[in-house]
C-alpha cells in the first residue's frame, strides 16, 4: 500500500508540474484569460501581481519596487531597457457601510472620463474582500414610478453619493460576516466575451491583455542571450498622479524611474481606437505613439522590427502620458507602443486579438535583440 501511495503521489507531483508547465507555456491568448478574472483596481494590486509571480517560471527572479511594483530583469553588457506595463485599472472602493447593510462606494483616483461612474447604476458587481469575492448589485429604483423629474436626476445625474450596493445582509454587522471592510475594490464581474472577427470584449480588458503579454515575453526569453540589459515590469498605483507643479508623472512609473535608471524605456499600453477620423482603428496593429514627430532610435528599431517580422504598425503623435512623463529627458528614449481598444474605459473594451498577437510578436523579437540594439 506504502509502494502504491508513493507511486500515485509521484503521478499526482508529475501531472501538477506538467500543468504548471503548460501554463507558463500557454499563448497570449490564453494568458490574457488567466489574468482577465483577476481584479486590480489602484491600491489593490496584488491579487494581480501574485497571479503574474505565479505564470512566471521558477528560476526567474522577481524583483520589487516598495510600492507594489514587480519586474523580471535579463542580464546583458549595457543598459538597462526598461519594458513597462500597468498592473493597475480604474474602479472603485467601499467607502462605507450604513446600518441596514448597504455598500457605498468611491473612487480611489480620479475617474477616465465623466461619465465613468455612470456605468454602476442597477449593474451587478464583485466586491474583493480579503476572504473572497462578494457578489452584489448597484440598486437601481423602479424608474417607470419615478417623477421625470426624480428619473432625470438618477439617470443623467448620477453620482456616487446615491450609488448603494446591496449584497443581500440586512444590517452592517452581517456585512462584515462576509468579510467585507472599508477600501475593498470594487469591479464589474469580469465577463469575458468573445465576438465574430476574432474579437473578445470586457471589462478591463486592455490593460489585461497588454499586462498578459509582458508575462509571455518575460517567460519564454529568446534562447539567444539579449546584447543589453533589459527590465521587464508591471508598475503598481499608475492612476496615482506623482508630486510637482505642471504635467504629473504616474507614480508608478515615478518609482520605476527612480529604482531601475533606464537609458531607454518603452511603455506597453493602451489607446482609443474607432472614435472617428484620425485615431487608430482595431486590427491595425499596434501603435507607436511620441510626443514629437521625431526620429529616434529607440523607434527605428522598433519600425525596423516590425517591417522584418512583418506586423503593421500605427503612427500617433500626442503629448506624454503620465506612464511616460517620468522617463522624458536629454539623455534618455522614451516610446509607447499601445494596443488600440475599442469602447476604452468602459464595461465593454474590445480588442482584436491580431492587434494583442501582433503586440505580443514585436516585443519578443524587441526583447530578443537586447533592447533593439
Amino acid at each position: 500500500m506504502a509502494v502504491r501511495a508513493t507511486k500515485t503521489l509521484g503521478l499526482i507531483m508529475a501531472l501538477a508540474c506538467l500543468t504548471a508547465g503548460m501554463v507558463r507555456a500557454a499563448d497570449v491568448k490564453s494568458l490574457t484569460k488567466e489574468l482577465f478574472a483577476v481584479p486590480s483596481t489602484t491600491g489593490n494590486e496584488d491579487q494581480l501581481a501574485a497571479k503574474i509571480r505565479g505564470l512566471l517560471p521558477k528560476n526567474v527572479v522577481v524583483e520589487e519596487d516598495g510600492l507594489g511594483t514587480i519586474a523580471v530583469r535579463f542580464r546583458g553588457p549595457e543598459g538597462p531597457t526598461l519594458v513597462l506595463a500597468a498592473l493597475d485599472g480604474y474602479g472603485h472602493m467601499v467607502s462605507g457601510i450604513t446600518p441596514d447593510g448597504y455598500l457605498t462606494v468611491d473612487r480611489p483616483v480620479a475617474p477616465p472620463h465623466a461619465r465613468f461612474d455612470a456605468y454602476l447604476l442597477g449593474q451587478p458587481v464583485v466586491v474583493s474582500t480579503a476572504r473572497s469575492p462578494v457578489q452584489g448589485v448597484v440598486s437601481q429604483p423602479a424608474l417607470h414610478l419615478l417623477t421625470q423629474e426624480r428619473r432625470k436626476a438618477l439617470v443623467e445625474g448620477f453620482s456616487l453619493e446615491n450609488a448603494f450596493i446591496d449584497i443581500g445582509v440586512r444590517s452592517e454587522k452581517e456585512a462584515r460576516a462576509k468579510g467585507v471592510e472599508i477600501l475593498d475594490a470594487v469591479t464589474c464581474p469580469p465577463v469575458l466575451t468573445e465576438l465574430a472577427g476574432d474579437q473578445w470584449a470586457g471589462p478591463a480588458l486592455g490593460m489585461k491583455a497588454v499586462a498578459a503579454v509582458l508575462v509571455d515575453i518575460a517567460a519564454a526569453p529568446a534562447a539567444e542571450p539579449p546584447g543589453g540589459e533589459t527590465v521587464v515590469a508591471w508598475a503598481a498605483q499608475t492612476k496615482f498622479a506623482a508630486r510637482g507643479r505642471g504635467a504629473r508623472p504616474a507614480l508608478g512609473a515615478a518609482r520605476a524611474k527612480a529604482k531601475w535608471q533606464p537609458r531607454r524605456t518603452v511603455i506597453v499600453d493602451v489607446v482609443a481606437a474607432g472614435k472617428s477620423d484620425g485615431f487608430p482603428f482595431p486590427g491595425g496593429g499596434p501603435v507607436l505613439i511620441q510626443a514629437k514627430d521625431e526620429p529616434s532610435s529607440l523607434r527605428q528599431a522598433l519600425v525596423k522590427l516590425a517591417a522584418d517580422t512583418k506586423i503593421s504598425l500605427q503612427f500617433l503623435t500626442v503629448a506624454d502620458s503620465p506612464l511616460a512623463l517620468p522617463f522624458a529627458g536629454p539623455s534618455s528614449e522614451v516610446l509607447t507602443v499601445a494596443l488600440p481598444v475599442r469602447f476604452l474605459n468602459t464595461p465593454s473594451e474590445i480588442v482584436d486579438l491580431k492587434d494583442l498577437q501582433a503586440l505580443r510578436d514585436l516585443l519578443a523579437a524587441f526583447l530578443a535583440k537586447g533592447g533593439g540594439r
